[in-house]
């Protein structure tokens, strides 16, 4: 699937044609596949106009023509829309190649104590939501987390809690922040008079951390006619194909410390839930599967990350190739050249590694299946077994194995249960 990009935009109002015909046409030549636009300024009567001149779909949440309102621009399928706050808050539930995915527009309002109002009733409809779907958050939320993220000081401490509260339980991360985490000279607000200047980070789009490899790419892009800039995020969102029947947990993750990180989360969320499942077997089952598509959606993502900088890196390599057929002899640039391969070199070392590791899965897998001679086997050492068993004890096989083994592999599992021969 093609990576969908992902944008929120500040646009200060709509309402005129004119203005419309600017903004949308400055959004087509983006590319952008979800748009997430505040401070539309519109009335019903407007949304035609938009429809007619966007060429696509595009749902409206409408406040007053002077202030607030929200719009998501989006054409895939769309399961479900819903206001939950007139102009500030606007939920897409939508489907992306099996995979389901709320889109959350919020717009927070400029005033402290309204803003903390709007974040209460934020949480208690994202405690709603389904919490196996997909969650994106964007919007203007007129509030920073952290100190780099402003000029000035925080105006609604109450209200940033509230949200920090929000990002923390739904385990949000900001994808921008997070693939910038050194970069404090970027903002989405700038606000420049004769004598003075404001800087802030308003905009922000977040991903849950369950889904956070999948996020390639993030920007901040001047919109000419905003006070307010473009948070970019690319990302694959699209539900895990079909695999092999068997899954082998590969041991290198443990070497990671962002996957450990994550999958600590992850199962410390999941143990939560315990006592929501009667049984103990269907949590732990369930978990069991949960965890198998974290490990699989991490490692899907890491790779693709990893192979755009090894084609980063070939270009690079490439063009300094070029300027060392100009000037042979130059020693800095042989220097520069010799370290980028060599760290080209280790990627696609690794590379190979895991291809070679595939390899050997695919053939345990195919030497895996079970055969006439296989099972008569195990049947025999199972009576052997069963002969040197203590007094008033038995051996069994594992229930639903088919009276021998476990589906999908050649090792012998037995349960010695309390009875009688």
């Amino acid at each position: 699937m093609t990576p969908l990009t992902i944008t929120t935009l500040n646009i200060r109002g709509c309402r005129m044609a004119l203005r419309r015909s600017q903004v949308l046409s400055f959004l087509q030549e983006g590319g952008y596949s979800v748009i997430f636009l505040r401070e539309t300024h519109m009335d019903p009567t407007a949304e035609d106009s938009w429809r007619l001149e966007w060429g696509d779909r595009v749902y409206f949440s409408h406040s007053t023509i002077r202030q607030a309102g929200v719009a998501t621009l989006f054409s895939p399928e769309v399961l479900g829309v819903a206001e939950t706050v007139p102009g500030r808050l606007l939920h897409l539930r939508v489907r992306i190649e099996e995979l389901v995915v709320n889109l959350i527009n919020i717009y927070a309002p400029t005033s402290g104590q309204e803003r903390l109002q709007f974040y209460q009733q934020a949480s208690a409809f994202l405690g709603t939501l389904d919490s196996h779907d997909c969650l994106v958050l964007g919007g203007d939320f007129n509030t920073t987390l952290e100190k780099r993220d402003r000029s000035g000081t925080e105006q609604s401490p109450a209200a940033a809690d509230t949200f920090r509260e929000i990002v923390e339980h739904h385990s949000l991360v900001d994808i921008w922040c997070d693939h910038h985490p050194d970069d404090t000279s970027m903002f989405t607000f700038v606000q420049v008079e004769a004598h003075r200047s404001s800087h802030s980070r308003l905009d922000h789009i977040y991903l849950s951390r369950f889904h956070l490899s999948r996020a390639h790419s993030s920007s901040i892009r001047l919109a000419p006619f905003s006070d307010h800039h473009l948070a970019t995020v690319t990302a694959s969102l699209c539900a895990e194909r079909p695999g092999p029947a068997y899954w082998h947990f590969n041991n290198s993750l443990l070497d990671d410390e962002g996957f450990v990180m994550s999958f600590q989360e992850f199962w410390l969320a999941w143990r939560g839930q315990r006592r929501a499942f009667p049984l103990a077997r269907r949590w732990w089952d369930l978990g069991k599967m949960r965890a198998r598509l974290f490990c699989c959606d991490y490692t899907w993502g890491t790779s693709r990350q990893r192979n755009a900088v090894i084609e980063q890196l070939e270009r690079k390599v490439l063009e300094l190739e070029r300027r060392l057929a100009a000037s042979p002899e130059d020693p800095p640039l042989c220097g520069v050249c010799w370290e980028k391969r060599e760290e080209l070199w280790a990627l696609e070392d690794h590379r190979a590694q895991d291809a070679f590791v595939r390899s050997c899965i695919c053939l345990l897998r195919e030497m895996d299946h079970g055969s006439h001679f296989f099972y008569a086997l195990e049947k025999t050492r199972g009576g052997q077994e069963t002969r040197h068993l203590p007094p008033g004890r038995r051996w069994q096989p594992p229930h639903g194995t088919g009276g021998d083994v476990w589906e999908g592999s050649s090792l012998l599992h037995k349960s010695f249960l309390p009875g009688s021969d």
